[in-house]
């Protein structure tokens, strides 16, 4: 019998339902996967930690967080497991969580039909007409749309990196070291540290788009959502405007979500795909852990592809633990391999 390891914070937490603070039911997935037949162990980051050497040949069941020193936290560790374990997600999963930089160095490796989309440390990497204006800026780090903007010029963009709003107590000492105690100002060091401070994302502007959508999958079954914009601003994603609503439209969206999933291996998905001008389907940004669940919980229905352009409503509701759970089991399957 294969052992699992569910992995959970100290107080039992796993990410999420329906809002990044509310956790998944441990006690049910863990009677899922109990009766697929595996022996399922909860421990949580401090048990992984004190036995570093010793958890090899695992399964090891685990989710991000959207704090970001946590999520760095949990990088440290699972990097450490990964030779030697099943990890669901993988250590590359993981990295691309709320990492949009991350994700534009995946769609370089695997061709996954990314939006047009440039990453950089420092502004001072963007080369004169490398960058077609209007653009839409995006933090690398971050979730629901914070941070993103449509950027108009290089000036601006500047701007954008300077905003007096991230202004921290570090700036505010420089400032006095230069100004005020200028003995203790020192300006290589200063330009040094000043390098690669805020990475970020350019991804190309489509003008008018006035919706996106989400596409969640687990195992065979695809669930999605048609997010509008707000008035006054051009982003669909945290407007909490939504239809579930389709026309033939959705065929598209749904054939580039299986494609995707053919080219990437994970054990769930949330993808974010819009429509551009010429009526091809765009993805924008992607997602394999921590993923926001309400486009499967709010739903009384799924597709699943009967054949190629063949796409089959299924009026039902799903319980998202115990589809995370059959979508997870599938994936062991596929990949155990990976385990000894």
């Amino acid at each position: 019998m294969q052992k699992i390891l569910l992995v959970t914070t100290p107080e039992g937490f796993f990410a999420q339902r329906e809002m990044p603070w509310s956790s998944l039911d441990i006690g049910s997935v863990t009677t899922y996967l109990t009766d697929a037949g595996y022996l399922v162990e909860i421990v949580d980051y401090d048990y992984l930690k004190d036995n570093i050497k010793d958890v090899k040949g695992c399964i090891v069941i685990y989710t991000s967080s959207q704090r970001i020193e946590h999520k760095s936290y949990i990088e440290d560790i699972m990097y450490l497991l990964k030779d030697d374990n099943l990890l669901i997600p993988s250590f590359e999963a993981l990295k691309a969580h709320d990492n949009k930089g991350f994700q534009c160095l995946m769609d370089m490796k695997y061709n996954l039909g990314l939006i047009q989309s440039d990453y950089f440390a420092d502004i001072s990497e963007v080369r004169v007409n490398q960058v077609e204006y209007p653009c839409v800026f995006k933090p690398a780090n971050g979730a629901s749309s914070t941070g993103v903007a449509i950027i108009q010029s290089t000036l601006e963009l500047k701007s954008k990196l300077t905003d007096v709003l991230d202004f921290s107590l570090h700036d505010l000492k420089r400032i006095m070291r230069k100004y005020i105690f200028k003995s203790r100002y020192n300006d290589n060091w200063e330009r040094y540290i000043a390098f690669g401070k805020k990475r970020f994302v350019l991804q190309k502007f489509i003008p008018n788009l006035t919706y996106d959508y989400k596409v969640l999958i687990l195992n065979d079954k695809y669930y999605a959502l048609k997010r509008f914009t707000a008035e006054g601003d051009f982003r669909a994603s945290g407007s909490g405007i939504h239809s579930r609503e389709f026309d033939k439209e959705i065929n598209l969206i749904l054939d580039k979500a299986y494609e995707f999933k053919t080219k990437y291996k994970s054990h769930i998905y949330s993808l974010d795909f819009c429509i551009d001008n010429d009526n091809d389907v765009k993805l924008i940004e992607f997602q394999f852990t921590h993923i926001g669940p309400v486009t499967l919980t709010e739903s009384a229905f799924y597709f699943i592809r009967e054949s190629k352009d063949n796409w089959e409503k299924v009026n039902q509701k799903s319980h998202l633990e115990l589809e995370f759970s059959k979508s997870t089991v599938s994936y062991i399957i596929e990949n155990n391999t990976f385990c000894s």
